[in-house]
C-alpha cells in the first residue's frame, strides 16, 4: 500500500519502510544510453529565489562588479543556500536544455556545526540535511521529474561516514590521525551539535544516526589515509591496504573489510539504508562516492543487494553509477558487469583530460578515439558504450593541478561555441553523456595559485579547500561564477546553452539518426588537408562517424580556436555515392533564432575519386557540423 513520507527521519533501521512508497515504482529506462545526464551539488544549483536577482551579462562581463576577493573565496567554503525546491523549480529549464536524468549530489543529513557543503560527510543516513529541505523535498522533486519524463540518481556513500567522533590522543581530543594498522585508535567521545567531544549521544544533533551507527566497533579506526594510490601496494586488491580502511581526510572510515568482524552487520546496515531511499523516494540510480576505498567483494555484494532489491520493486535497469579514481587498473578491476558491481564507471582523470585536449586541439586526436578500441587499457567496456559516463568537468578535477574546469583560462573569440563543442562530442560519441552544472553557461572556475596575501597555502603549497573553486553557485549567493554576488545565472539565451541544447535534440530524436548518434558504431574520418588522405590531426578538422545499420551520421569539429579549418572528409561508400548529398543537421554558426527554431536548409555534395567517397566542409574557429544523407 502507499504511504506518506514521514515528518521525523526514522532513530533505527528497525523503523524503516521498505514498501515502495508509490503504488506503482517509475520503471527504469531500457538503455541508459538514451539519457543525458546532469550532475548538480545541490548547495550551489537554485534557491527559488533567483527571480529577484539580476542575470550575469555574459554579453558584456566587464559591466558586472566583482566580488571583494577575500569575501568571495570565503565564502566558497560555506553553505550557499541551494534547496531541493530550487532544483525542482528548474526542472523546465534543464529539460529545455535535452536533460533526461539528474545526478543530484549528496542531500543526506550533515553535521550541524561544520560547513561540508557538498554532502560527502553524513551525520544521519536516513534524513535529509535541513538546509537543503526535507525529504518530503526529495520525493517531491522525483516525483515531479518523473512528470516531466526525467529520471533522478541520488548520489550516495557507502565507504564512510561524516566527522562525527574523536579520536583520543593521551586523553586529548584529535579530529584525525596518522594512519596505523593495528591496534584501532582508541576513541575520546561523540562530536556534539555544538562540536564539542561528548561521552553519551543525548540529541539528534550528536554523533551518528540512525543509532546503529553508534557502535564503535563498526569504524576501523585506523587514522587517515596518506597513501592514496593502490599501485604503491604490492597487491593493490588487498583490502588491508591503507586506501582501503584509513579515513578520508577526517570522514571516519567504517569497517567494510572482510579480514575485519563485524564487516557483515555494517554492510547489511548500509544496504537497508540505501534501499530504504529508493522506496522513499522512487528513485531510479545511484552514484557511488569512493568505490576504490571499499574492497571488490564488498562492493559486488553492496551492489547485488541493491540491484535485488530494485528489480524485486519493479526497477529493472536501477543505474549504480561508480566513482573510481586511482588509474586505469582500479577502473577495470572495479567494472564487472556481468558479476554486479558497478554498472558503469565516470571518466574521471585522464578520459576526462583527453576530451577536453582533443576538443581544443592540443592533443592527438586519436588518443581520444583509441579509448574506444576493442581491447584498451580499461577493458571493452568503453566499446560498448553502455558501461562508462562520459564527463568534460565535475566538482573534484582530480587529474587537473590546478584544478580548473574546461572554459578556464580560454580567451578564444568562440569559446561559448566550444564550450557547446565539448558536450556536443560527448552526445555524438560512444557512452552516456553527463554535463556538469554551469557548463551550459560556460563557467570558468579555477584554482588561483596567486592569493598567498589573501589566503595562505598549504604545505603543498597549494590554496586549501581548492574544489570550491569548480563548485560556483548558480542561482548567484555569496559565491558566484566568476568571481560573483548576487548574479543569476540560468540564461535560457546563452549561446552555450542554445547549442548544447541544439545538439541534444538531434542526438534524442527517436528515428535512425538519433540511434546512430547514441548507440551506432563509431570511426574517426581521415581528412584531406593538402593532397593527401590523413588520420585527425591536433589543431585541424577532425571527423567521425556513427552508423547504426544503414545510416550514417557524420560529426566534424574545428579543433583550432583562432583559425578556420576545411578539408574533404571521408565517409563510407557504401551508403553514399557521387552526386549525392548530405543534410546539414547542426552548424555552430547558425544564429540564435535559427537554431531555437527552424534551421535552414544546407546540403553538401557527395564526391568521389579514386576510391575514396567524401564531402567538403569549411568550420570557423572552434566550429561543428553535424551531417546525414538528405
Amino acid at each position: 500500500m502507499p504511504w506518506s513520507v514521514p515528518q521525523t527521519a526514522p532513530s533505527s533501521l528497525q523503523q524503516i519502510n521498505l514498501t515502495p512508497r508509490v503504488a506503482s515504482v517509475h520503471p527504469s529506462p531500457a538503455d541508459w544510453r538514451d539519457q543525458l545526464l546532469y550532475f548538480l551539488l545541490p548547495d550551489r544549483f537554485c534557491d527559488n529565489a533567483e527571480p529577484t536577482r539580476p542575470k550575469y551579462a555574459f554579453s558584456n562581463p566587464g559591466s558586472v562588479t566583482k566580488a571583494p576577493k577575500a569575501a568571495w573565496m570565503d565564502a566558497g567554503t560555506r553553505f550557499q543556500g541551494g534547496t531541493l525546491k530550487g532544483l525542482q523549480s528548474k526542472i523546465p529549464y534543464l529539460k529545455n536544455r535535452g536533460i533526461t536524468a539528474l545526478w543530484v549530489g549528496p542531500v543526506f543529513k550533515q553535521r550541524k556545526d561544520l560547513e561540508t557543503y557538498h554532502g560527502y560527510g553524513i551525520q544521519h543516513f536516513l534524513d535529509v540535511d535541513p538546509r537543503f529541505g526535507s525529504r518530503q523535498d526529495l520525493c517531491d522533486l522525483v516525483d515531479a521529474a518523473h512528470q516531466q519524463g526525467m529520471y533522478v540518481l541520488l548520489d550516495i556513500i557507502y565507504n564512510h561516514t561524516g566527522n562525527n567522533w574523536f579520536y583520543d590522543l593521551n586523553g586529548q581530543p584529535r579530529t584525525r590521525l596518522d594512519y596505523r594498522y593495528a591496534p584501532p585508535y582508541p576513541i575520546h567521545g561523540w562530536r556534539s551539535g555544538t562540536g564539542q567531544s561528548v561521552p553519551t549521544i543525548a540529541t539528534v544533533e550528536d554523533g551518528v544516526w540512525p543509532s546503529e551507527f553508534q557502535e564503535q566497533d563498526w569504524y576501523t579506526r585506523a587514522g587517515k589515509i596518506n597513501r592514496w594510490d593502490p599501485e604503491q601496494w604490492e597487491n593493490p586488491l588487498d583490502p588491508r591496504n591503507e586506501f582501503r580502511r584509513g579515513d578520508f581526510f577526517d570522514l571516519k572510515d567504517l569497517k567494510l573489510n572482510e579480514y575485519e568482524s563485524p564487516s557483515g552487520s555494517v554492510l547489511d546496515a548500509l544496504l537497508k539504508v540505501y534501499q530504504y531511499w529508493i522506496a522513499l523516494t522512487d528513485c531510479d540510480g545511484f552514484r557511488v562516492d569512493t568505490v576504490k576505498h571499499v574492497p571488490f567483494e564488498t562492493s559486488r555484494n553492496f551492489c547485488g543487494g541493491v540491484h535485488e532489491y530494485a528489480e524485486a520493486i519493479g526497477k529493472e535497469n536501477f543505474l549504480i553509477l561508480g566513482e573510481v579514481t586511482g588509474g586505469a587498473f582500479m577502473s577495470r578491476s572495479y567494472l564487472d558487469i556481468f558479476g554486479r558491481n558497478i554498472d558503469a564507471a565516470i571518466d574521471l582523470g585522464g578520459p576526462m583530460d583527453i576530451l577536453s585536449n582533443f576538443v581544443k586541439g592540443l592533443s592527438d586526436p586519436m588518443a581520444y578515439f583509441r579509448q574506444y578500441g576493442g581491447q584498451d587499457e580499461l577493458g571493452s567496456h568503453r566499446v560498448l558504450g553502455s558501461y562508462h559516463v562520459a564527463m568534460h568537468d565535475d566538482h573534484d578535477c582530480v587529474s587537473r593541478d590546478p584544478k580548473h574546469r574546461f572554459a578556464a583560462g580560454n580567451s578564444i573569440p568562440n569559446l561559448h561555441h566550444q564550450a557547446a563543442n565539448v558536450v556536443g562530442t560527448m552526445l555524438t560519441s560512444l557512452g552516456i553523456p553527463c554535463i556538469y552544472y554551469g557548463s551550459e553557461q560556460c563557467f570558468d572556475g579555477a584554482e588561483s595559485y596567486h592569493d598567498t596575501g589573501i589566503e595562505p597555502l598549504d604545505s603543498d603549497n597549494k590554496v586549501p579547500s581548492r574544489d570550491r573553486y569548480v563548485r560556483e553557485s548558480m542561482f548567484g549567493g555569496t559565491f558566484g561564477a566568476f568571481q560573483t554576488s548576487g548574479c543569476s545565472f540560468f540564461n535560457d539565451n546563452h549561446p552555450t546553452y542554445i547549442r548544447i541544447a541544439a545538439i541534444a535534440r538531434i542526438a534524442r530524436r527517436p528515428d535512425r539518426v538519433g540511434q546512430a548518434l547514441r548507440r551506432g558504431r563509431q570511426y574517426p574520418r581521415e581528412v584531406r588537408f593538402l593532397g593527401s588522405f590523413l588520420p585527425p590531426t591536433a589543431g585541424e578538422l577532425v571527423a567521425w562517424s556513427r552508423i547504426l545499420v544503414d545510416r550514417e551520421v557524420l560529426v566534424a569539429l574545428n579543433t583550432n580556436g583562432t583559425q578556420p579549418r576545411g578539408g574533404d572528409v571521408t565517409i563510407d561508400s557504401s551508403f553514399h555515392s557521387a552526386g549525392d548529398e548530405l543534410l546539414v543537421l547542426y552548424r555552430d554558426t547558425w544564429s540564435d533564432a535559427q537554431l531555437t527554431g527552424t534551421p535552414p536548409v544546407e546540403k553538401v555534395q557527395v564526391q568521389s575519386q579514386s576510391g575514396r567517397t567524401f564531402v567538403r566542409l569549411d568550420l570557423d574557429p572552434a566550429g561543428m557540423m553535424i551531417l546525414t544523407k538528405a
